[in-house]
């Protein structure tokens, strides 16, 4: 570095080359196998998120710990938009801490610390000066510190690492109130809808809002929700916004082919137009946090559902009676880590025996109380990797194949069939192309002996 700054050529060296001169070393050095000698994915390379790239994710035992962002030495780090975009990422991910470096200088973020100011989460910043005299601060970035949460540790210590605000809770907090908005104001137009016939439709507008969101993030669709309501807003209102919005569920409808999108009688309700705009707004809300639906892990999104069915089937009962109400529906959310566990032990240990696509296509993973799918969008996954194997691309179509042919679900809960639905139609979406009709896959029904008819809710075999 002092070699090459002297000879005046570091304005030379462009964010590729810095990174791989300057900045792999200098973490190689702090233990990270930066090279994959050891081939299990410690460090790799991330992909483009809006538009951008967060350049490389760290993890210990498969679970990332750190993003980091790299640039150029010509270029300012103190302009917001470098520290955003590594603090967004790794917030959409679910990860705590976020760098941003050019080596000469490196940045450290705290990406779930609660902050009006991006720059408020900035946890330490240490220059190339003092890599050698502030060692102990530079070691924190190091692979042991991780091992041990030495940076958690002194976060919490200076006051760095304070009220967390997860992709899960804010995501949430943010369904729960566009729920009780749509409810109130759509209720309030619509009289004659009993309680159940509301709830569903409630539900089914606002999957389709948030299935929108994923297609523009992955960069399926052109932005459609802002651009569907800011022609709404310069026109003459003879139409309103959610009748504009029926008409791109229909054009939705014939290129996905879905049930998702397929006629619904809520869109016969009279919609009081705040509400709908007030939902599309806050889907794009750029404050201290924005989503990328993009980049939001499927066992967060799931996670995210479970926790929400659980608050809307509670939300039915007194305050008193909620636990009871939880207990006899069974909603709870079971983490990620089990998920994995179940799924890999049972369905994994099976298609170790599997030889050929043939005998692939015969496997079938019932979930007799599914929920909002979790581990019918695991077993998609696994499945999906053995496809690989036997030299497949394990593209959506190859997804779309197994819904139909190994993937079943069945729950009580109509809303919870509806959220499996669109939490499998979202891991099986790279691409705009028909999706394949899980009404046949993934039903409503009772899987044990229940009392009274109204909650046996017995299937038509007929059909």
């Amino acid at each position: 570095y002092e070699r090459i700054k002297q000879e005046g050529k570091l304005n030379n060296f462009n964010e590729a080359q810095t990174r791989n001169e300057f900045i792999e070393p200098l973490f190689e050095f702090l233990g990270w196998d930066m090279r994959n000698i050891n081939n299990d994915g410690e460090v790799t390379t991330e992909e483009a998120v809006s538009n951008k790239r967060v350049d490389l994710a760290f993890r210990i035992a498969g679970i990332p710990k750190m993003f980091l962002e790299a640039k150029s030495m010509k270029v300012d780090l103190d302009i917001e938009i470098y520290a955003r975009q590594a603090i967004n990422y790794s917030w959409n991910k679910g990860v705590t801490w976020a760098v941003l470096t050019d080596f000469e200088s490196i940045k450290v973020f705290n990406s779930l610390a609660e902050s009006k100011s991006l720059f408020d989460k900035l946890v330490f910043e240490i220059n190339l000066s003092e890599y050698i005299s502030d060692f102990e601060r530079l070691s924190l970035l190091s692979k042991e510190a991780f091992s041990l949460n030495k940076l958690d540790e002194y976060a919490e210590r200076y006051g760095k690492k304070v009220k967390k605000v997860t992709v899960n809770e804010k995501l949430f907090k943010d369904l729960k109130e566009y729920r009780e908005i749509l409810t109130h104001d759509i209720g309030v137009w619509n009289e004659g809808l009993d309680k159940e016939t509301l709830d569903e439709g409630i539900q089914r507008i606002l999957d389709r809002l948030i299935f929108i969101r994923v297609l523009e993030d992955r960069k399926l669709e052109p932005p459609t929700l802002l651009a569907i309501l800011h022609e709404w807003e310069k026109s003459d209102k003879k139409k309103t916004l959610f009748q504009m919005l029926v008409k791109k569920f229909r054009e939705f409808d014939d290129i996905y082919n879905s049930n998702l999108f397929s006629k619904h009688a809520c869109e016969e309700w009279h919609d009081y137009e705040g509400a709908i705009a007030k939902i599309i707004k806050k889907l794009y809300t750029k404050e201290t946090y924005e989503y990328d639906f993009k980049e939001i892990p499927a066992d967060i999104l799931g996670g995210v559902y479970e926790s929400y069915l659980g608050y809307i089937e509670s939300s039915e009962e007194e305050k008193g009676q909620t636990k009871t109400k939880r207990k006899s529906q069974g909603i709870y959310y079971t983490p990620k880590y089990i998920v994995d566990y179940i799924v890999q032990n049972t369905l994994g240990e099976k298609l170790k025996e599997i030889e050929s696509i043939h005998e692939l296509k015969k496997i079938k993973v019932l979930d007799p109380a599914c929920g909002s799918g979790p581990f019918l969008t695991q077993s998609l996954e696994i499945i999906n990797s053995k496809y690989k194997e036997f030299g497949n691309r394990g593209d959506q179509s190859t997804k779309s194949e197994i819904l139909l042919s190994n993937i079943y679900g069945v729950d009580l809960d109509p809303q919870a069939v509806e959220l499996a639905r669109l939490n499998l139609f979202i891991d099986a979406l790279d691409e705009k192309a028909k999706l394949p009709n899980l009404a046949k896959n993934v039903k409503v029904g009772n899987s044990i002996i229940s009392v009274g008819a109204k909650k046996l809710k017995p299937f038509k075999w007929s059909d």
